[in-house]
């Protein structure tokens, strides 16, 4: 599996980002980095909404260190790397559960090396998380969006846009049609129930076959088209079968 990865980089050091961000062009071009932070401030918000794959963080910086920064972060879901001039460090980075330490400046086959680790590690992650990982990278008015595929419940189309609603609540309309987005996700995992409705199986709580509606797990109900039944049945079997830990439960009725 050739994932691309994506990583932010937070040192107060511009030339230290700058020297990490050309390493990683040169020698782990499935790396890309995404963003990057003066200070662990501006470092939290563009994780939050980055949500990077990787972040390499200085541990020395004013006001908050990287410790601190990665702190903050209580159900965290990326791979840290710390990456400084001291060594006295060490035991608190393990402590962070941090996936490596580096020391300042970088040599290029330690950060290989280090990333071979990582992208073994997430394929891995992949193989048994299914979609977990895998995001949507949407710009709208001029801001760019990344959404995990299991964040998104279903997405809605509107005209010549398209509505996605996620699980926490909250929902993104961008100025793409449901055909689009439908290819920019490019999951089997999403099914078009509708013209005008493309859900995630795994998101559905309920079918009803007689009413033909379908219950997500937020209790909303939507759209069935009748044309869309059975192969909505098929894929649902599919994933039914291959999926055996328990994380789709559907009923049918």
């Amino acid at each position: 599996m050739n994932a691309q990865l994506d990583a932010i980089i937070v040192d107060d050091e511009a030339p230290a980002r700058e020297v990490l961000h050309s390493q990683l062009e040169r020698h782990c071009p499935f790396i890309r980095v995404i963003d990057q932070a003066p200070n662990a401030r501006i470092g939290y918000d563009a994780i939050r909404s980055g949500r990077p794959h990787i972040v390499f963080v200085d541990i020395r910086m004013p006001f908050e260190s990287g410790l601190d920064l990665v702190d903050r972060f209580d159900d965290r879901d990326f791979y840290v790397v710390f990456y400084t001039t001291y060594q006295d460090y060490a035991i608190d980075a393990i402590r962070r559960q941090a996936f490596d330490y580096l020391l300042k400046p970088i040599d290029p086959v330690d950060l290989q090396a280090c990333a071979e680790r990582i992208r073994e590690h997430y394929r891995i992650k992949m193989i048994e998380n299914g979609d977990f990982h895998r995001k949507l990278e949407i710009t709208t008015s001029g801001q760019r969006h990344f959404i995990r595929h299991s964040e998104i419940l279903h997405v809605e189309a509107s005209g010549s846009y398209a509505c996605i609603y996620k699980s926490d609540g909250g929902r993104l309309m961008v100025s793409k049609n449901l055909k689009y987005v439908e290819s920019l996700i490019n999951n089997s995992k999403f099914v078009r129930v509708h013209n005008s409705q493309l859900v995630h199986l795994n998101k559905i709580r309920q079918c009803n076959y007689r009413t033909n509606s379908i219950t997500l797990v937020n209790g909303k109900e939507i759209a069935l088209a009748v044309r869309k039944r059975e192969d909505l049945r098929r894929r649902m079997a599919e994933l039914l079968s291959n999926e055996n830990d328990g994380g789709f439960n559907a009923a049918v009725a």
